[in-house]
Parts: structure tokens; C-alpha cells; sequence
């Protein structure tokens, strides 16, 4: 039977899939154990993290008997429960991209699960889709089977469920069987319109999830050719989701130590204090072959300028590069062993796509660097809900030769609005609640918790148009803005944080900000109750990953509070209980 399983999930040996005994979905619950990657519930118990009994009534409970209870503000989320071949929490050994199985512990940390689908609001659908020749098949047969088995699906017709998809091209790589398209095109040309049933027995899965939400890293909405990137986002249905960066890949780039960090005035390095590096960097990969590029006649260029060589970032990288590799104040270069200290100094920061979507963008907005998107019909993390012009420069492919009267025809004044916006931006872009905090936030406006407010809000008004529902949700609007009514003291200390990063921006004396910071440190500190088991407390201030709180009052380093060789779940907001989510502070419950 493990031979089976682990054969059918990929590895190439039973060693393979067992060599991690710790990376079992909330190490299950302690109801269960872990084997190969996979929790064996004890009798009573069920679920792919044991979380699940039967009530006396017959229905699910979560956690039953632990003290476990919903929190009190949406959404409320109920997880299909899928056969182990088709969902996301294999052994994580072998998850190059572990968000989703972080995100199933945080909604059960927040309270944000229900076991009941009946008292949900949205509908999650935990599958493993990562731009597989299987992905299609997959997904047919798990859409098949919840239709099957379970109500909700045919109750809304799809709506209110979503996918978290994080393959390089989003949805389009899952979504559409080859043949989709053709029998839907032949009904409707002959004036016949296909059922529901019909289209769903043709396998037109593209059609068939018209109405689940896709959350992507990809949010291309518009065919380009020729570089054969076919449109995966649907402005109207998708969420795009930022790129989780662990602290370990922003400790090996150097980016640890943010702008945004009210400290940074007083405790980062004085290289680092003035932005005294180029006007605008960019380094890593330029060409499609991953050459670096030519000089030839004065001129950069790539030896593969087939459709194929230009495939990757749809070229935007490699004509960036060739107007502008040897322009006074810009930096563009194949590769840089000096990465963090440039994008922690230059003016702005290009964030390029990739083989897809990029992740550039996203280490430019936490290293407090103005990011610029040259990504043409491209929606970046959260838009269009997040507005990326406030505190970015979008700038279409065809004025690249421009880019530089681009960026220097705005003026210091548009661009301190920018610097001064980019702190709560870098809020959204965090997944502060399993990383911890990287410059001083509460973890409030997380990327975790941000996903949920949308969700909520897209659920609350069902029609609105994404662009229009901060203009009718108020507390959609404050949350995005980083001003949540539902904790004023995380807003007040939030307004102080960003006050002190705009007087680094305007240099102010260093002992004033150090006073200023004292003074702040020692109100986080009194009076500060941790919300436990679903109980509404105040704000829990998560320990810090940043280098710039070593030695700061009444911060805890993230270092100290958790050994690395211990299992950890629902993040290092759940640091405090490291193997019992069902008491993890919720401090916005």
C-alpha cells in the first residue's frame, strides 16, 4: 500500500515520500499519524489532518472537544475532503511552492474553517495543480466527484468555490483539455446551445468552471502573441496572489532588511540608508537560452531571437536590457553579488515577468523599492483591488525605448507618495503570519488575511464588479488602506509605524526617530493579551525576522522563539503553540 501511494504521487522510492515524518498537515491534529507525507487517523477521526469527527448529531466537528470555534468575522471556509492522489498536501519535502498547505493551517488557526459546508461561505477545492500533463484529468475527475458525493457544488453552480492554482501560467495550465473548445463552438454555430450536463460530458472544463474562482500568481488577461501566453485571469471571477517568499530566500538575497521597517532610519547599515545606488535595477536572467547577452556594434543582444528565445518575460527583459544596459544610472545585468544592497538603494526596481508571472515585483514592494511593471494586459498581486499605481510605475512595452523620460518626468514629490504608500502595500505582499514579521507589522494585512477579505467581499456583493467594490465595501476599503476598524490600537500603532518611515524618508534626525521608536516599543509591549482558542483578544505582535529588531525593546526575534528542527504549524503567528492550532492567537477573530 506505500509502495502504491508514493509510486502514484511521484517518487521514485518509499523512502522518498517517508523521509519527512513531521510534514503531515497539522501534524494531525494529534488524532492521527504521520505516514509518508499522509496522516493514518485513529478510529474516530478522519480528515487529511484528522481534524474531523461525527457529532452526536451526525454531522462533521473540527477539533471537536479542543475548544476549537469559528471566529465571528467572515469568510467561513468549508475544504473538500479529496482522495490523498489529488490534493495539495503531499510530503513537503517535495513543495517547491508550499502556499496552499500553509494557507489550509491558517484557516484553521484563524477559525476561518468550518467543517460543515452548509455554514460556509465559500468552498475550497485543496488540489495539486502545478502546470502537470495530469492537470486536466485531475481536475475533471475531482469536480466529478464533489458533484457527486457532495451538494454545494450544484447548489451554487460553481460559485463561491475556488482553486489555488501556482503553476507559472495560472489557470490556462489546468483549466482546458485540448479539445475543449470544439464541441461547445459546434453546438453553438448550429444554434444549439449546450446543458450544463452536455458541456460537462464533453469535457469542457473551461466551461465548467466558469464560475470558481481561480487563485493564481498569473494575471495575464488578454491573449499574447507570439510568445504563446494564453490568458489565464478573469477579472471578474480570479484572484491574483502574491509569490510566497520565505525568509530563507529573503535572507539569501539579502532583503531581510526593508525600507519599510520603521527602524531602518536607525539600525540599518549607512551604505544602505540613502538610496545612493542606480536610478533603475534590474539583475538575473535576460535572454531566453539563459545566455548572457552580446555586445555587438555597441549594441546588447541575444544569440536566440527566435519566438522561442524571446518566449521568456514575452521580451520585455531582453528590451529593457538592450536600450537601456549601458544607460548612466540604470543597472541591468545578467547576474549581481550584490543584490539586496542594490534593490535596497536604487530608486526603482523593475519587476519583470518570467517564464509567467514573476516574483520580482514582489521582493521590490518588501524591500521598500519603487517597482516598476513593464508587463503589458498583466494584473499584479490583489489588483484590481489594490491599486499598484499608487505606489508603483506601470509602464506599456512599447515605451521602453522611453523608459527613461518615463521615470524622470516624475517629479520628488509623486515619488514620496510613492515611497511613503509602498509600507502598507508591502503588508499585503507578506505572508507575515508563517514568516513572521519583516518590518514591524502586526501581520493584520497579510497576504492570507488579504485573500479572505476579498473572498468576503466578493461573497457579500455577488455582481459588483472587483474595481467598484472598495467604493461599496467601507471595510474592504479600510483594510486595504491598512486602517481595519475591527482593532484600533493595530491601527494606531500601524499610523506611528508609517509616520516613522516617512521621516527616514525625509531624513530626520536619528535620535528623535530612536526616542520616538523607544516610546512605541514600550505600548506594544504593555497591556498586549493574546487572543487564544477563538477568544477575541487584543493584537498579538508576531516576532520579528528582521535584523533590524535585534536589540529593539519589547520585540522578540523569530530566532529565539522557534527551533527550526521542531515542527511548526499554522505559521510563527501560531509560534506559542507550535503544535496545536486550535490555540493559536486570533487576534482579529
Amino acid at each position: 500500500m506505500l509502495l502504491e501511494r508514493c509510486s502514484a504521487l511521484g517518487f521514485a522510492e518509499p523512502s522518498d515520500c517517508t523521509a519527512a515524518p513531521l510534514a503531515c498537515m497539522g501534524g494531525c491534529s494529534g488524532a492521527g499519524e504521520c505516514v509518508a507525507g499522509f496522516c493514518k487517523c485513529r478510529p474516530g477521526h478522519f480528515g487529511a489532518d484528522c481534524s474531523l469527527s461525527l457529532g452526536r448529531d451526525g454531522k462533521p466537528q473540527l477539533l471537536a472537544g479542543r475548544g476549537y470555534t469559528p471566529r465571528s468575522r467572515g469568510p467561513r471556509v468549508y475544504m473538500y475532503e479529496l482522495p490523498p492522489e489529488f490534493t495539495t498536501w503531499r510530503n513537503e519535502a517535495h513543495l517547491d511552492r508550499p502556499t496552499t498547505h500553509h494557507f489550509i493551517e491558517r484557516l484553521t488557526a484563524t477559525g476561518a474553517r468550518v467543517a460543515d459546508g452548509d455554514d460556509a461561505d465559500w468552498y475550497f477545492i485543496p488540489l495539486t495543480i502545478r502546470g502537470r500533463k495530469d492537470d486536466f484529468p485531475t481536475l475533471n475527475a475531482t469536480i466529478s466527484l464533489i458533484r457527486e458525493v457532495h451538494p454545494w457544488w450544484n447548489k451554487t453552480m460553481g460559485h463561491r468555490h475556488f482553486i489555488i492554482a501556482l503553476g507559472d501560467k495560472g489557470r490556462a495550465e489546468s483549466d482546458q483539455h485540448p479539445l475543449s473548445y470544439q464541441p461547445a463552438r459546434k453546438a453553438s454555430a448550429q444554434g444549439q446551445p449546450m446543458s450544463y450536463e452536455q458541456l460537462y460530458e464533453a469535457n469542457n472544463q473551461t466551461l465548467v468552471t466558469e464560475n470558481v474562482t481561480w487563485v493564481t500568481h498569473w494575471g495575464l488577461y488578454q491573449d499574447r502573441d507570439p510568445f504563446n501566453f494564453r490568458a489565464s485571469h478573469r477579472n471578474a471571477t480570479d484572484v491574483v496572489l502574491p509569490v510566497f517568499l520565505s525568509t530563507f530566500k529573503l535572507q539569501g538575497m539579502g532583503l531581510l532588511t526593508s525600507r519599510n521597517h520603521p527602524l531602518f532610519g536607525k539600525n540599518a547599515s549607512t551604505a544602505l540608508r540613502k538610496r545612493s545606488g542606480p536610478t533603475f535595477f534590474f539583475a538575473g536572467r535576460i535572454c531566453g537560452d539563459r545566455q548572457r547577452p552580446s555586445i555587438v556594434g555597441g549594441r546588447a543582444t541575444c544569440r536566440d531571437d527566435s519566438e522561442e528565445g524571446l518566449l521568456y518575460s514575452g521580451g520585455t527583459r531582453q528590451m529593457v536590457h538592450y536600450h537601456h544596459w549601458n544607460r548612466k544610472g540604470f543597472y541591468v545585468k545578467h547576474d549581481d553579488d550584490k543584490y539586496g544592497e542594490h534593490m535596497l538603494t536604487a530608486k526603482y526596481c523593475f519587476g519583470a515577468m518570467g517564464g509567467g508571472h514573476g516574483q520580482r515585483q514582489i521582493q521590490a514592494v518588501l524591500a521598500g523599492c519603487v517597482p516598476v511593471q513593464i508587463s503589458d494586459h498583466v494584473l499584479e498581486a490583489f489588483e484590481p483591488f489594490l491599486d499598484w499605481n499608487k505606489f508603483g510605475v506601470r509602464v506599456a512595452e512599447k515605451d521602453i525605448p522611453r523608459l527613461h523620460t518615463v521615470l524622470g518626468s516624475i517629479s520628488k514629490k509623486e515619488y514620496e507618495r510613492k515611497q511613503q504608500r509602498l509600507r502598507c502595500a508591502a503588508q499585503h505582499m507578506a505572508f507575515s503570519t508563517v514568516t513572521g514579521a519583516l518590518m514591524g507589522e502586526s501581520g493584520r494585512y497579510d497576504a492570507f488575511e488579504t485573500l479572505l477579505e476579498i473572498l468576503r467581499s466578493k461573497g457579500e456583493h455577488p455582481g459588483v464588479p472587483p474595481e467598484r467594490l472598495r467604493s461599496v465595501d467601507p471595510r474592504l476599503d479600510a483594510f486595504l488602506d491598512c486602517r481595519a476598524d475591527d482593532d484600533e490600537e493595530a491601527w494606531e500603532q500601524e499610523e506611528q509605524a508609517q509616520e516613522k518611515v516617512e521621516e527616514v524618508g525625509r531624513a530626520v534626525a536619528t535620535r528623535r526617530l530612536a526616542r520616538r521608536s523607544r516610546s512605541s516599543n514600550k505600548a506594544e509591549v504593555e497591556g498586549v493579551t493574546p487572543g487564544v482558542g477563538g477568544s477575541q483578544g487584543r493584537r498579538q505582535q508576531l516576532c520579528s525576522a528582521s535584523p533590524l529588531d535585534k536589540g529593539a525593546q519589547g520585540v522578540t526575534l523569530c530566532s529565539t522563539v522557534y527551533d527550526i528542527g521542531q515542527p511548526l504549524y499554522g505559521g510563527l503567528m501560531c509560534a506559542s503553540s507550535p503544535t496545536e492550532l486550535v490555540r493559536c492567537p486570533r487576534p482579529w477573530a
